[in-house]
């Protein structure tokens, strides 16, 4: 079978840059900063790129040579980097904790998507590893592992594999969150999210469990779930669905324990325009403090997660293996903080909407 043929596109995708900066980089013409330049060359050279093409390797300059025989360089895959790096609110930030630890280490990167096809390309002869974020296939994990070389797993972990990973305390936060909501007064209480989409979810909803228990509130699973089907239609649509039928019943919670700040802002919206009041009927809360969780009204408790120190772990973990292959792999657990702010309150003695 013959090799694919490595593209600007391609590169564009690993290195970050557009087509267009690739493509000036390539043909050798100015308007492109030095740094932008010599990633494009160095993720150029380390996916064989000047073996296809026309550019004569021999004419870059020593500084840029210096650049791509450098110290080596880490995969970072996400499960859509285009999406994640730039536009995330949240896992942006862990990017930059990786990206930045990597770079004062004058350790070179490579983005790839855990869609793209480049994996089979990259030159490993200087691969020191390779860092997933979020939630990687199995496939991909398995076709990275071939590599042979340390993986640490961010937010993620896969059985069939070795590899560190690192995770924030999900059921710590969440059940301290419980905890601070039961001391208030709250009995009827409802965690939304889908606890099997991710490893996360499932001990957010978990920590959320294990709080009811402790505090003699637990009967069931469904006294207590609701759950969003990420596969089945829009989010805010199921939730307007969930509280269609909590109001039917009359057993809307006094407390909403959200899996995450984005099914939060969903949960305030609705109850507000049903009239209800938050927090004197409704308390809410999410998880992740994300900087436009503070700014909804009323701002809104959530859990706060070192998102940059995530990454800067990351890196740290995947050094301290490449020094210490013998030892097993670890889970990291990194301390989350509950940030307390006035989508919260003591139940109040109103459920129903405001008539206006």
């Amino acid at each position: 079978m013959s090799r694919k043929r490595i593209t600007m596109q391609m590169i564009a995708d690993a290195s970050g840059y557009s087509k267009y900066v690739v493509s000036k980089t390539l043909s050798g013409k100015d308007g492109v900063s030095d740094a932008a330049r010599q990633k494009v060359l160095a993720v150029s050279k380390q996916l064989g790129y000047f073996k296809d093409s026309q550019v004569n390797i021999n004419s870059l300059k020593v500084d840029d040579a210096r650049q791509m025989d450098g110290e080596g360089f880490v995969l970072l895959v996400m499960p859509n980097h285009r999406y994640q790096n730039a536009d995330s609110i949240y896992w942006g930030k862990v990017f930059d904790g990786i990206v930045d630890s990597l770079e004062r280490e004058n350790i070179g990167v490579i983005v790839l998507s855990s869609q793209s096809n480049l994996s089979g390309h990259v030159r490993t002869n200087r691969l020191l590893g390779v860092i997933t974020v979020g939630l990687v296939s199995s496939d991909m994990l398995l076709e990275l592992n071939k590599h042979n070389v340390p993986i640490v797993m961010v937010d993620h972990e896969e059985t069939m594999i070795q590899a560190d990973t690192i995770f924030m305390d999900n059921r710590g936060g969440v059940n301290k969150l419980t905890n601070h909501l039961i001391g208030m007064g709250h009995k009827s209480l409802l965690f939304i999210g889908n606890n099997l989409w991710s490893l996360s979810f499932y001990d957010r909803w978990l920590g959320f469990k294990m709080a009811l228990e402790t505090n003699n509130l637990y009967v069931s699973d469904k006294n207590y779930l609701l759950n969003i089907d990420y596969n089945a239609g829009d989010v805010e649509d199921q939730i307007q669905t969930h509280i269609d039928q909590l109001e039917k019943h009359k057993s809307l919670p006094t407390a909403f324990v959200c899996a995450n700040d984005n099914i939060a802002e969903h949960v305030m919206t609705i109850l507000i325009e049903r009239g209800y009041r938050i927090p004197e009927d409704c308390s809410v809360t999410g998880f992740d403090n994300l900087e436009t969780s503070a700014q909804l009204n009323p701002p809104l408790t959530s859990i706060h997660v070192l998102k940059e120190a995530i990454g800067q772990r990351a890196v740290n973990m995947l050094f301290w293996r490449l020094e210490n292959l013998e030892f097993p792999p670890e889970k990291v657990h990194v301390y989350c903080d509950m940030i307390i702010r006035g989508s919260v309150g003591s139940p109040g003695k109103s459920k129903q909407p405001i008539k206006n």
